[in-house]
């Protein structure tokens, strides 16, 4: 008998009900792999805030409103379980890593990686460098660039400057990112990494390589310590369990998870960001007016200045909104339960979806408008906890998200200070399929000095 955990005890559960447009065998799996946002949005459209979607090989639960991203999120570990979830991309990483690991290694794991990422100061002298050097030897004067592809290099080049330190950053240059973007697609949440396919083939070299650039830095800085330290000879110093080193096979693979995972995120939400600007002008306006406010006739940033651009703040978060790169986040259901009179079956997937769940009219005001002022404290639309999600929630957030929209906020801010900037596709789309979305080329820019 599965225990009452949401709601009403109900003594005869049903199932949740089925989205519409099931196949036989194959389900919605065909169609969750061409258009998973649809699918979803279809599925709350029909029966609410609880639904199934047929994967094929599995059902899966979707859980859609802060009520239930409360319980999703404070579940994880108990009923529902991150390893299971991310089972297609086991591969790619060591299974003693974070989640893939048991929770008391996990959380041991947590203990080292959150203290790195408090202190956001840091990583500014790190983040300014790589967009001056953009400014400087991509953009130049004025030109054309796509969106789609433009911000990629310089998220990488930021995580490996911060990451890794900027003797690795300069000796590696350009091939760090090529690199790594070939490891990223290995990341499916629906096919299996054993299927002999191109991108699972690339994604295993990639690594292989990646690794290696590891292991030589780690050898480097065990000869020959950086003082002061930087974020990563505080890492290869780390203990955990009461003073035990960490295997350098874990390290290695905590020091290929963080950029990665940074990355895929990052570059989208700062191509939306910019985006979404250029889109609403008046907005835009709004944010042009306080970078004077805050810099005055200087045309250099200090880390003090962005603690004040409350505008770009929440336009980054309207992005994160609007357009949430990580549409749907998964677990796998470890134990039977009932919610709110359904019964959900152990073996099940479980999902939450910050696509759909960030255009619900009863939590976002008119949720198909731009409108970051939603954001600002006399509205505070967010308050209720648990309803933007898209950088996950409660205990398992990710670790680096106050890093990434720091590194978003000073992209904006020193792009809208030196540039005119127009945005040439004016409706770009995301990419279709399940990965991350990220805007479909084209998505062109014309710029020029301001």
């Amino acid at each position: 008998m599965s225990a009452p955990v949401l709601g009403e005890f109900e003594d005869n559960p049903k199932p949740p009900p089925m989205v519409s447009g099931r196949l036989p065998v194959l389900g919605h799996a065909l169609e969750f792999m061409r258009d998973p946002c649809s699918l979803v949005r279809r599925g709350y459209e029909e029966h609410g805030p609880i639904f199934l979607v047929d994967m094929g090989s599995k059902k899966a639960v979707f859980l859609i409103g802060p009520k239930y991203h409360k319980f999703f999120f404070k579940e994880t570990d108990r009923i529902f379980s991150m390893r299971d979830g991310y089972e297609t991309m086991m591969k790619m990483f060591d299974k003693r890593l974070l989640f893939f690991s048991n929770l008391s290694d996990y959380q041991e794991q947590r203990k080292v990686i959150l203290p790195l990422f408090q202190d956001t100061d840091r990583f500014t002298d790190c983040i300014v460098p790589e967009v001056e050097l953009f400014m400087k030897n991509v953009l130049g004067d004025e030109g054309e660039i796509d969106l789609a592809t433009v911000f990629g290099p310089v998220v990488m080049h930021v995580a490996a400057r911060a990451f890794f330190g900027e003797a690795f950053r300069n000796k590696l240059g350009d091939e760090y990112f090529h690199v790594f973007r070939a490891f990223s697609l290995g990341a499916d949440v629906v096919l299996p990494s054993w299927l002999p396919l191109p991108k699972f083939r690339g994604s295993r070299k990639a690594k292989a390589r990646i690794e290696s650039m590891i292991v030589d830095l780690i050898r480097e800085r065990r000869e020959k310590p950086l003082e002061p330290k930087d974020l990563f000879q505080e890492l290869i110093e780390s203990t955990y369990y009461g003073g035990k080193p960490l295997p350098d096979k874990l390290l290695v693979n905590i020091l290929l998870f963080i950029p990665w995972a940074g990355h895929e995120t990052t570059v989208g939400q700062t191509s939306w960001t910019l985006i979404e600007l250029l889109r609403n002008e008046d907005y835009l306006e709004r944010v042009k007016k306080e970078l004077e406010e805050v810099l005055g006739d200087r045309k250099e940033f200090i880390q003090e200045d962005f603690k004040h651009l409350k505008t770009l703040d929440w336009a980054v978060k309207e992005s994160e909104r609007m357009h949430p790169v990580a549409h749907v986040i998964p677990r796998g259901v470890r134990d039977d339960f009932d919610i709110d009179g359904y019964e959900v079956k152990k073996g099940t997937m479980a999902f939450v979806s910050p696509d759909t769940a960030h255009r619900i009219p009863e939590v976002f005001k008119d949720p198909d408008k731009y409108d970051p002022l939603r954001f600002a404290p006399d509205r505070a639309e967010d308050r209720v906890p648990f309803s933007l999600i898209g950088f996950g929630g409660g205990v398992h957030r990710c670790a680096g998200v106050n890093f990434a929209k720091l590194e978003m906020k000073i992209i904006m801010a020193m792009l809208l200070q030196n540039y005119d900037i127009t945005l040439l596709d004016k409706n770009p789309i995301a990419k279709k399929g399940v990965e991350t979305k990220w805007p479909e080329s084209p998505c062109r820019i014309r710029y020029s000095r301001c």
